[in-house]
């Protein structure tokens, strides 16, 4: 029987990133009117989310646009366990690591340290980042999507960062190749090859959206899908 892992991170009042703070609200409940309504907003790049083209790339287009068969299907997942605080990750670690990963596969990157530190200054200031050889690798071997549990883009840390600053975002978004970003629980996947599901919220023309993302273990997809509107 196939087993799911949910990967994605809680998301609550209070929380946030760049000082956008998440902000809910409840202007219909019971007390008032006998039932519960809720409203929310929230920064589209913080917690569990995917990053449409136009995020980076100027006129692409944007998150209700991504094609959903990119965001669910076969997916390989690289240990990076070893990678901790201010290390870069470069291509030829993923070449060692990652020769189990196939054309138009799904690529997860774990390195633990959303598990370890999710929710402290510490996950965005010192955590492990992408180097540029390895954004080249992934677009190389194909990936259609990749899945992090930690802030790959090591500008992103120095506060006024600017899109020009970015080359990780820039070459994977470029290839219209989508990140799936700050997941957790990744440690649970147990085996080298599963599946990804990621449903990002459709919002029109935005950069980005919250999404809800899975791992399906025990299960066999194929590589692509018929999707109808």
């Amino acid at each position: 029987m196939p087993t799911l892992i949910d990967l994605s991170i809680p998301v609550r009042h209070g929380d946030g990133r760049l000082g956008l703070e998440v902000a809910f609200s409840t202007p219909y409940s019971f007390e008032t009117c006998g039932w519960q309504g809720s409203s929310f907003s929230m920064f589209a790049h913080y917690a569990t989310h995917v990053d449409a083209p136009n995020h980076f790339i100027e006129g692409a287009h944007g998150i209700d646009a991504a094609p959903i068969g990119k965001l669910m299907g076969a997916a390989a997942l690289i240990p990076l366990d070893d990678h901790g605080a201010e290390k870069g990750i470069a291509a030829d670690t993923l070449e060692d690591r990652g020769r189990h990963v196939r054309r138009g596969d799904i690529v997860i990157l774990r390195t633990g340290w959303s598990d370890q530190h999710w929710g402290q200054p510490a996950f965005w200031k010192d955590g492990p980042y992408l180097d540029t050889s390895a954004a080249d690798w992934l677009v190389e071997r194909g990936a259609k999507a990749v899945v992090y549990d930690f802030s790959e883009e090591f500008a992103v840390r120095q506060p006024g960062f600017r899109g020009e600053d970015c080359p990780i975002h820039h070459r994977i978004l470029g290839a219209e190749i989508y990140n799936i970003e700050y997941v957790h629980n990744l440690s649970r996947i147990s085996a080298p090859r599963c599946a990804i599901l990621a449903l990002p919220l459709k919002l029109a023309g935005l950069d980005g959206a919250p999404a809800r993302v899975v791992a399906i273990e025990g299960m066999d997809f194929p590589a692509e899908f018929t999707i109808t509107a």
